[in-house]
């Protein structure tokens, strides 16, 4: 079997992504997991998990903001069970995030494949984040 074991962001203020991401990634279904520590004792990064794959949100040493089209991460997409749950977490969730950037609300995408329903959104470093239905 392959699977993702974890992805790990790189963010650039850990109390901004722990605002942003928290609520977002409980509300997908993911639980919070102890953070990591550093030998001093100051948390180093978020770990969040859903079905055995780790999500960490870590701080980054460099400044500046992600370049979506460079290399690296382009995206990372959250997929759901229905076009009520895109907009259920977009209603509920997304709209009140602080620092959020919507891209689009909840929109059917058939440019990408029949029943594709989707919202895109920026995290507060400008990582493009997307949660979407696919009917099978």
């Amino acid at each position: 079997m392959t699977a993702i074991h974890h992805i790990r962001l790189s963010v650039s203020d850990l109390d901004t992504a722990t605002r942003f991401y928290s609520p977002l990634l409980v509300a997908l279904g993911f639980r919070e997991l102890s953070p990591h520590l550093t030998e001093q004792g100051a948390i180093d990064r978020l770990r969040f998990e859903k079905d055995g794959m780790i999500l960490l949100i870590g701080r980054t040493t460099e400044a500046g903001r992600h370049e979506r089209g460079k290399p690296g991460l382009h995206h990372l997409a959250f997929s759901v069970d229905s076009r009520a749950e895109v907009e259920r977490i977009y209603e509920e969730v997304i709209k009140n995030l602080e620092y959020v950037n919507v891209e689009d609300p909840p929109i059917d995408c058939p440019e990408y494949r029949e029943g594709y329903y989707a919202t895109f959104f920026f995290d507060p470093d400008g990582i493009k984040l997307e949660v979407t239905y696919t009917p099978e």
